[in-house]
């Protein structure tokens, strides 16, 4: 039987289908198969007439949308044009990458699972739907996804086990080469996005205007306001930044000391040209780098390792002990003891590398790029508005640290290297249309506590720009103390003194009892009511964990309290309210 060429898919926001993607491509390899690996947008549509068999790694952008780079791939499939035996002869498998605290958990995934079935084609195994909620994120879904999924795969097309290639062999993506006798004459520190700027017209070069810390030197959290300088930007209130971080030199330093001092001679000043051995190279890396630039802004030296990257290791590793337990780690008896060793911890790539000297010490330059971690995009809500700051984005970022049973604090690396920015510094960054759909023409009530309140810093300075009158706006804002967090303060006083938005503040910590912002929405269900009454419109934004469900409880007591309704009538209320995009959600 005719083996299958194997066309492997992938859409999402940040890069993380991507990694997926490339797994998948190295395990057809082992099964000597042809594979291509492409962004669905970049996929050639005319070659769905022969391609034999798909695997898609899907994403899920926003409230159930899209992810940016699958919209025209996904356009074509629903035209109502197409037949219903379109794919008839086509052999699919979707994997969903979502996170279960969304209410559309993988809809995009589903979506698509649906409609390949609906145009004829014939699921593989069913849709895998890995949760980055679970305590083994993705891994505890993709590899036995992964798994059915070639196997089934081995059995159609007759591929007998002495075929596939033996795990221990380690497949490359890229091929090295060492530029001899050059050097990086620009600042080392430059941001090497800069380049693929020049070529892609979606990425914006900008640079840093003021960094504020909007939290008191004496607060356990630090807050920044970052302002940026861009010329010519086009965005709108709930819009969205995408930006790539850089490693701390503190981090730069750890990974080469632990390089070195295992024995792995590689110089961080080489200059290294990458170009394509089976998957296409990223536009960013097809330019000349020294290895430490790479390490610095391109490698996650932050990442918790996958299973995947452990595995790899257990291949070159020679060390009896550490080749045992970095195998126990791959297999599905040792997944509680992988948890305990990298999620619960979250321990990084570094530490591990140190954890395991006699197999760091079997590194080299090409297995670097086999086992290191690209650094994904981070997601922050534009806080601006370029009717209120002609040229300027805004951004409100709280910078993540927290301890672990490990010495040393985590830190969360974007957000952190976000607020060593100083002014001048060069970043690159690209926008994306956000989830909410804003209504200036109906009243709305806005709830947006701690650093949620950033698109709607957004959206208030906006409206206030184009008509002057916020008082048809209902803010809630909460944070722990008025004098220590109490976010973008003068703006707000502003907006109220002059224009009339009606703000109330929950500061949950000034007081013996704590107050949130579900207790003052609760205290104002009255003026809530009578916002609803003249068709207004629920905004909500800020952490995923607590505070969504109990504002929604509030809601729906509201409706109750004031509107005469029982529980069943009142939960009906809230739900057709966010079926119809009345009541929006963004968080995080």
């Amino acid at each position: 039987m005719m083996r299958p060429n194997i066309t492997i898919l992938y859409g999402s926001e940040t890069g993380t289908a991507q990694d997926i993607a490339e797994q998948i491509w190295k395990r057809s390899k082992r099964y000597g198969l042809k594979s291509t690996v492409d962004a669905m947008d970049d996929y050639d549509i005319g070659r769905l007439e022969n391609d034999n068999v798909i695997l898609a790694v899907v994403s899920t952008a926003g409230q159930g949308d899209m992810p940016m780079n699958m919209k025209n791939f996904w356009r074509f499939l629903l035209r109502k044009s197409l037949p219903n035996n379109l794919l008839s002869h086509l052999k699919y498998s979707v994997l969903g990458l979502g996170d279960s605290s969304f209410e559309k958990f993988n809809f995009a995934a589903k979506k698509l699972n649906k409609r390949l079935g609906q145009l004829g084609a014939t699921e593989i195994v069913p849709i895998g739907l890995a949760d980055d909620q679970h305590d083994l994120g993705i891994d505890a879904v993709f590899g036995t996804w992964l798994d059915g999924v070639f196997n089934e795969i081995a059995q159609r097309y007759g591929i007998p086990k002495e075929n596939i290639i033996t795990e221990n062999e380690i497949i490359q993506k890229f091929n090295i080469n060492i530029l001899e006798n050059e050097k990086i004459l620009t600042d080392p520190k430059k941001d090497i996005y800069l380049y693929e700027a020049q070529t892609n017209e979606l990425l914006i070069p900008s640079q840093v205007i003021k960094n504020i810390r909007t939290t008191t030197p004496d607060h356990f959290q630090d807050v920044r306001l970052i302002k940026f300088k861009v010329p010519e930007i086009n965005y709108s209130p709930g819009d969205v930044l995408y930006i790539k971080a850089k490693n701390s030199d503190e981090q730069v330093d750890k990974f080469f000391k632990v390089l070195k001092n295992n024995g792995v001679d590689i110089d961080q000043d080489v200059v290294l040209r990458i170009e394509e051995k089976e998957i296409k190279v990223p536009l960013v890396l097809q330019q000349k780098l020294s290895l430490k630039q790479i390490a610095q802004q391109y490698w996650d030296l932050n990442v918790k390792p996958k299973r995947s990257v452990l595995h790899t290791l257990s291949m070159i590793s020679d060390n009896e002990l550490e080749k045992e337990k970095l195998l126990e780690f791959t297999t599905a008896e040792g997944q509680e003891e992988l948890y305990n060793y990298i999620n619960r911890p979250r321990r990084n790539i570094i530490e591990v590398l140190n954890d395991f000297p006699h197999t760091t010490a079997k590194l080299n330059l090409k297995l670097l790029f086999e086992i290191m971690t690209p650094i994904k995009p981070r997601a922050y809500s534009i806080a601006s508005s370029l009717k209120h700051t002609k040229n300027e984005l805004h951004l409100l970022v709280a910078v993540t640290t927290y301890k672990t049973k490990l010495v040393e604090p985590r830190f969360g690396l974007c957000s952190t290297w976000l607020a060593t920015l100083k002014p001048e510094d060069e970043v690159v960054f690209w926008t994306v249309k956000g989830t909410f759909k804003f209504d200036y023409t109906k009243p709305m009530i806005i709830v947006g506590p701690g650093t949620g309140i950033s698109p709607f810093r957004s959206l208030l300075l906006d409206k206030a720009a184009v008509d002057g009158d916020l008082s048809s706006c209902l803010l809630f804002f909460g944070c722990r103390n008025e004098k220590h967090d109490y976010h973008c303060k003068e703006d707000f006083e502003i907006l109220v003194e002059k224009h009339k938005l009606k703000l109330f503040c929950a500061f949950s910590r000034d007081q013996p009892d704590k107050m949130y912002v579900q207790h003052i929405i609760k205290q104002q269900k009255q003026l809530c009511w009578d916002f609803l009454q003249k068709d207004g419109n629920i905004y909500l934004a800020g952490s995923c964990k607590n505070m969504p469900n109990a504002v929604r409880e509030e809601f729906v007591n509201v409706a109750k309290d004031c509107g005469g309704m029982n529980d069943e009538e009142a939960e009906n209320y809230i739900r057709n309210l966010e079926k119809s995009w009345k009541y929006q959600v963004e968080t995080w």
